[in-house]
């Protein structure tokens, strides 16, 4: 097998000369490319979110992860500390299940968070919260929809056993509710995806 030439010990130095010489220019170009991306992502405007049931369980996971991507937040549920205080659909460990505790989780995540207790129940409710929403933030980008409601002591057997007011209280927030909240959310959203040019204006 032939052996390989050997480069000359010369030839050696003068390529870590010019490699020597290169690392500057090239860390500067590093450093200038860094310091470009992080100014084009501190001129983006901050994306906004609507999550429903934001107060407890899945909808305050989603909600508090949201706002550590940073996102601005907005939390929608009934359990309000300006109102009757959290709803007891089912014991829990956690003291203060509000809107206003997962608001105050999601600025504590690096997002900010803002809650408005509403009634999914109620339709101009859902239709005045995403209103208020697009008026005030300007945009709207991402809907959550996780509100949800489980009569006290229902759920826990048979369903033939259970009466049909399980069935309209669950599917009034958790089937219906979801719709009415889209519904009332597209307009706002399709209208923020236009004007990044992403979409047409309806």
């Amino acid at each position: 097998r032939p052996k390989k030439p050997v480069r000359p010990e010369s030839a050696k130095r003068s390529s870590m000369r010019w490699s020597m010489r290169w690392k500057p220019c090239t860390d500067r170009l590093a450093l200038a490319l860094l310091f470009a991306n992080a100014g084009a992502a501190l001129l983006q405007p901050q994306r906004v979110a609507v999550v429903t049931g934001a107060s407890r369980g899945i909808g305050k996971g989603i909600a508090v992860e949201l706002g550590r991507e940073g996102y601005a937040v907005v939390c929608v549920g009934r359990s309000s500390r300006t109102d009757a205080g959290p709803t007891t659909e089912r014991p829990t460990a956690e003291a203060d299940l509000t809107v206003e505790a997962t608001a105050e989780a999601v600025t504590a995540a690096g997002g900010r968070g803002r809650a408005l207790p509403c009634d999914l129940g109620q339709d101009g409710a859902v239709d005045a919260i995403m209103d208020e929403v697009a008026q005030s933030e300007g945009r709207l980008d991402v809907l959550v929809s996780s509100a949800y409601t489980t009569p006290p002591g229902w759920l826990r057997g048979p369903f033939w056993e259970q009466p049909m007011a399980m069935w309209d209280s669950c599917n009034g927030v958790g089937l219906r509710g979801a719709y009415a909240t889209c519904r009332a959310a597209a307009p706002h959203m399709i209208r923020t995806a236009a004007a990044a040019g992403g979409g047409r204006e309806l």
